[in-house]
Formats: structure tokens, sequence, C-alpha cells
């Protein structure tokens, strides 16, 4: 691995810049908060911390290091979707999928299961992984992600970052900014004006 700081403070976001991305993916065809689109950036803050889902998501993506231009596109409780990547939780792992080595992501019904699951065949290390699962995200959302292709314009540096953790850049000896939640409205009291 060829990375060194340098190149990660060229290419990782950091929360300001995270959040600027986020704001402009609403308005992506497939955004799955498209209603959003003529938010302000306050506005959408706002809105992200009245919604738990989106919470755990941001905190689940806090773990990686997170490209500019990279933004969460839609998730649920256990997997997060951004431009560039797929995150599933499984067991209290998180499993980091760059889309740029995912191979395959569909529902297949198996003779001996009563409902169906999802397939995502990938790459990591050189190694094909399948993983199997009962709650995914809906995969004409996903295909619709991949076929948009945001994740083919990345460089093989932004690709090596994209499959490092922050546990992994720390062991590497080197620090990417970690994003987080920006303030949100304070809330006004019964007698404030």
């Amino acid at each position: 691995m060829n990375i060194n700081q340098e190149q990660v403070d060229k290419h990782v976001a950091n929360t300001k810049e995270y959040w600027d991305s986020f704001l402009s993916s609403l308005q992506a065809p497939y955004s799955f908060w498209k209603n959003c689109k003529n938010n302000t950036l306050q506005q959408w803050v706002d809105a992200v911390w009245k919604t738990p889902y989106i919470l755990k998501g941001i905190n689940n993506l806090s773990e990686f290091p997170i490209l500019k231009g990279e933004a969460l596109l839609v998730c649920n409780t256990k997997s997060q979707l951004t431009n560039y990547r797929l995150i599933y939780s499984q067991s209290g792992v998180l499993l980091n999928i760059p889309l740029h080595n995912m191979t395959y992501y569909d529902v297949q019904t198996d003779a001996g299961d009563k409902g169906n699951d999802l397939i995502i065949k990938y790459s990591k290390s050189g190694e094909d992984k399948v993983l199997r699962i009962d709650e995914w995200l809906e995969d004409e959302v996903v295909a619709a992600v991949r076929d948009a292709g945001e994740f083919k314009k990345l460089s093989d540096i932004q690709k090596q970052i994209l499959e490092l953790s922050h546990y992994e850049l720390t062991k590497l000896g080197i620090n990417a900014p970690k994003i987080g939640m920006l303030e949100k409205t304070p809330e006004k009291g019964c007698f404030e004006r």
C-alpha cells in the first residue's frame, strides 16, 4: 500500500466538506431525500438531527475516511450507500464494500428458504467474497447509483483510501479527518422570542 499523509490530506473530506457534498447529493436523481433538495444546509442538518437512522448512518460512515465528493445517498438500519461505497452492519461489525469492488448485488430465492435474500459479491484484498443478507437496500436504488458511475472517476489512490478504515490508517501512521454532525439550530424556550 502506497498511501501517505499528503494523499489523504488531498482526498479526504472534513466534516464541512462532507456536509456540503451531502447537501449537493440531494439533487441527484437517485437521492432518497429528493423532497429536501431545496433545503439550506442548516435546514438539512436540522432534519438529519431528527432522523435516527440517518444519524446512525453518519455514525457508521465516520468509521471510514470519507472522500471529498462522497455523500450518504440512502440508508436503513443495517446499510448505508454513498456514491462510492456500501457499508453493511453485521453482528456489530461494519463491512465496507467500495462500489468499484462490488461485482454483484441482487435478490435471490433459495429453495430451502421461506423468503428472499440479497446476494452481494465483491472482492477484498484480492479475494472474492459473498455476503448473503436478509435486510437490504432496494436493488433498483443500488443499481441506479452504480449505473451513475461516479465511483469510476476515482483515482487509484482514492480507491485505496476508500478501502481503509480510520483504524487501518492509524496503524499506517496516517491521520484523516473524521466526519461528524454539524450543530443543529438551538431550540428556543417558551419565553424566548
